[in-house]
């Protein structure tokens, strides 16, 4: 029987809101009491000193957290590895430091109590997607591979490694996906588990692999992933166009082609043994928060009353079960 556990994550706002108490706040009149720290708040590597140090922000923000009654579930790689190739990077020694900053990350995420990091880690380039893709591939194993033995000794207990929307960024399909899991799962020293995101499976074009199965959220929802205990959701209402990152409002639901339902029942019929449902609902900047606090307090409500009419019932706080 699957169990559901419902957080939040705080990148709905970073440089306009870098005080923790107001995200925090929000995160805890929405009915949260786990979520994914965004890096972008405390970018590991060039805030590294604050981590090491303790300093003031990384007390400010432990304060807050403890002031909203709140804990740290992962460490969430937020927007730099789009913008960087990281461990995928065509270059050695560009490798060799994209693991530092991987590092530095599980650091961070374990400074503020979390057990697991979530997210994605590599960018391939255009030339190695289309002239040496295995050997990218490759490259993610051994880097996560790595990047697990790390985690083990800063005493995470899993990495999440997240389905993406474009085939520079893998796993992008359901094949791969195993592929990937399989290849590192077989040394690496903490389990990588699958991080799905409700927005990342119909918007991928330019790639012939990419099927009907691949292109319908609810087909990776369903899929039995690796041994089947433990699966990371980003859960973001969204079109077949992009990944829009909207609220679960009824404006963005009429709008939206997920279903919350069919996202419940799917992930019941995996077999999983427990779905974190992860509200990542991100917004313009510049959006004041008096207006984004509303569409993520019902966001939340909007989950809860879908697991309610499943027969769900809330075990602990965020934590629901069928009796």
């Amino acid at each position: 029987m699957t169990r559901f556990r419902l957080i939040g994550n705080n990148g709905f706002t970073t440089e306009d809101y870098p005080e923790p108490e107001a995200w925090a706040g929000v995160l805890a009149r929405a009915g949260l009491t786990q979520f994914e720290y965004f890096a972008d708040h405390l970018e590991p590597v060039l805030f590294r000193r604050i981590v090491r140090e303790e300093s003031e922000f990384l007390r400010a923000t432990r304060e807050a957290m403890r002031a909203h009654g709140l804990t740290a579930w992962s460490g969430a790689t937020a927007r730099v590895s789009y913008l960087l190739n990281l461990l995928n990077h065509p270059y050695a020694d560009m490798r060799r430091e994209a693991m530092e900053w991987c590092k530095a990350f599980i650091d961070l995420a374990r400074a503020l109590g979390a057990r697991y990091v979530s997210g994605h880690y590599d960018v391939m380039s255009k030339r190695d997607l289309a002239e040496r893709f295995d050997a990218a591939m490759q490259r993610i194993v051994e880097g996560m591979v790595e990047m697990s033995r790390y985690a083990a000794q800063a005493g995470l207990e899993a990495i999440f490694l997240e389905q993406m929307h474009r085939p520079q960024l893998q796993p992008n399909t359901i094949a791969r996906g195993h592929q990937l899991l399989d290849a590192i799962n077989q040394r690496s020293a903490v389990p990588v588990l699958m991080h799905l995101d409700l927005g990342h499976a119909a918007p991928v074009f330019d790639d012939p692999t990419h099927g009907p199965r691949d292109k319908d959220p609810y087909a990776w929802l369903a899929e039995p992933w690796g041994a089947n205990r433990l699966v990371l959701v980003h859960a973001q209402q969204s079109d077949r166009l992009a990944s829009r990152h909207w609220p679960f409002t009824p404006e963005c639901n009429a709008r939206g082609f997920i279903d919350v339902r069919k996202c419940i029942e799917a992930l019941a019929s995996s077999g999983v043994g427990e779905a974190v449902i992860a509200l990542e609902v991100l917004f313009p900047r510049g959006t004041r928060i008096e207006q984004l606090e509303p569409d993520l307090v019902e966001s939340a409500a909007c989950w809860r009353r879908n697991l309610e009419a499943l027969g769900y019932r809330r075990a602990a706080d965020g934590v629901y079960e069928k009796p």
